[in-house]
Order: C-alpha cells, then structure tokens, then sequence
C-alpha cells in the first residue's frame, strides 16, 4: 500500500491539517495502516473519533463507507442481500446482488468505518472477521469476493455509555490495534470551538470550554458534556454582549443537562450540577462583561 517513510509523512501531514492536536494518536493510526492493520478507536462521545476516520480516507483519497452499529444491523444488511424481483428475472448473479457497507467497501479498496461495533449483535461482529482477516467475505450463490486494494477498517465505540450494547469477542481484539482517545484539554478545545463557531469573542470561548471541562471533572457525573456542547454554547450567545449569569446558567442548562448524567450515587440533578459549575467558573472572573445574579 505504501511505498516509503515518506509517504507516511504526507499522510500524517495532511491529517494534521484536519485534526486539532491528536498528534500521538494520527501517528498510530498512520502506523496501523501502513500495515493494513484493523483499528479499534475507543473513546467518549465527541472525542473526534469519526472526525479521524473521516480524515484519514480524505488524506488517502479513498472513499468513506460508514455503518452505525444497532440492534437491527445484521450481518446481511453488512454483507448485501439479493433483490427478489431481478432474481426472479435473471437468478442470483453478481447483478442481483445489492452490496451492503463492507462488501463496498471492498469492492472499492475504500475506508470502512464502522461506528459503535458494540451496539450491534455478535452476530454482526462475526461477519467481518474474515474481512479483517483474510480480506474475503463469502456470498452465498455468489461465491467469494476479495477486497481491492486500499480496503481499511476502523470501529469505534464509547466505553462510558453500555446502555444497549454487546461486549465484543476476543477474537475481534485479537484482530485489532486498539487506540484510546480521551476529552480534549481546554487549549485544544478552545481552537477547536473557535475553528467551528468562528467566533472571536475569547471570553465566551473560555466560558464554554471551561464549563465542558468542569463535567469532565465532575467527581458526581459518570458521563461529561463533549467539546459539541461548548460549540452550541457559544452558538446561542453573541458575540460581545453581557454575559449575565442567571441568563448562562438558562442556556447552559439547555446545552449540557442531557449530554451528562449523574452518578446513581449523587443527590443531585443535571440541572442543578450545571447551574453550580457555571456560578463557580463566574466566581473566579472580574470582568465588566460579566454580571453575578445578586444573592
């Protein structure tokens, strides 16, 4: 697939155009493909997992094929499936066959990025060992299909959230190089607002970021907001204006009470945890921007 350190470089260089920091994690992931090894990026919500994937097929020129992980994603919608009609015109040939996600992506010797593998049935994950393994998949009536040249894989999944989700086989790591990613730091998340919002406003910025830090922090949530919810923060502010503290609290509150969730242990409600970050990271600032709700 590559021909030289070189060529990694430019990989690396053009991914980093697209991606704020990470810089440890984009140089894994160019190894891992260097190799054509399957990756495994485990993280929280927003972490940029999708947008890494998503930088990597651009960086290479390959296409993005992606498929959300759910209970109903069966190894046939994965595969592809017969359309019954041209069956009953021309049988089951190449051309009645409808391909599915990863047999495309095959196909192409693109990028299949496979978004929440836990969330789908065993059965599902079974389906692409094979794929990962040998780079074949079989078809019934049809017989094998190998992938072209170029084929890739990347899942995901958010170790924070097991609501409705599977544990994945052993056999599936085994396949895998596994990456973690964890919540930006305030820097990043900073330009990264910045680069999203556009805004030039560093004081609402700082704001936004600095109360999304605060839930990653929260000794009371077992689930934090995400560098999403400072974007839409900032979003619903305007640049330059007074920055009142019961009118934040209103719209921090509309922001991060469901991207977080408390801990069974804590007596307190989402909305109560938000409003108290946001008179806290008010306390500490002396600006005449700033308005703290009289007592």
């Amino acid at each position: 697939m590559f021909k030289g350190s070189h060529i990694s470089k430019d990989i690396l260089d053009k991914m980093s155009k697209l991606i704020i920091g990470r810089k440890k994690e984009l140089e894994m992931i160019v190894r891992a493909i260097q190799k054509n090894l399957p990756l495994i990026i485990e993280g929280p919500v927003g972490t940029g997992k999708t947008e890494m994937a998503k930088a990597l097929a651009e960086s290479l020129e390959r296409p993005f094929i992606r498929v959300d992980g759910d209970d109903s994603l069966t190894s046939i919608k994965l595969k592809g499936w017969y359309d019954p009609p041209l069956v009953l015109e021309k049988g089951f040939s190449r051309d009645t066959f409808i391909s599915g996600p990863l047999t495309e992506a095959m196909e192409k010797g693109g990028l299949f990025f496979y978004n929440e593998v836990n969330r789908a049935p065993s059965e599902t994950i079974n389906a692409v060992l094979t794929a990962l393994d040998e780079k074949l998949i079989t078809i019934p009536q049809l017989g094998e299909i190998n992938a072209k040249d170029g084929f890739l894989s990347i899942f995901t999944y958010n170790p924070e959230d097991t609501i409705a989700t599977n544990p994945l086989p052993k056999a599936f790591y085994d396949r895998c190089i596994w990456i973690h990613v964890s919540h930006q730091g305030l820097e990043e998340m900073m330009e990264i607002v910045n680069l999203r919002t556009s805004s030039t406003d560093e004081l609402i910025v700082k704001l936004s970021c600095e109360i999304v830090q605060a839930t990653i922090n929260h000794p009371e949530l077992e689930m934090s907001s995400t560098v999403r919810g400072a974007i839409h923060l900032v979003e619903l502010m305007d640049e330059g204006e007074m920055i009142e503290e019961l009118t934040l609290i209103e719209r921090a509150k509309a922001v991060h009470s469901r991207k977080i969730r408390c801990k069974t242990t804590s007596s307190k409600s989402e909305s109560e945890i938000i409003e108290e970050i946001v008179s806290k990271i008010l306390s500490r600032y002396e600006d005449d921007r700033i308005i703290r709700k009289k007592e």
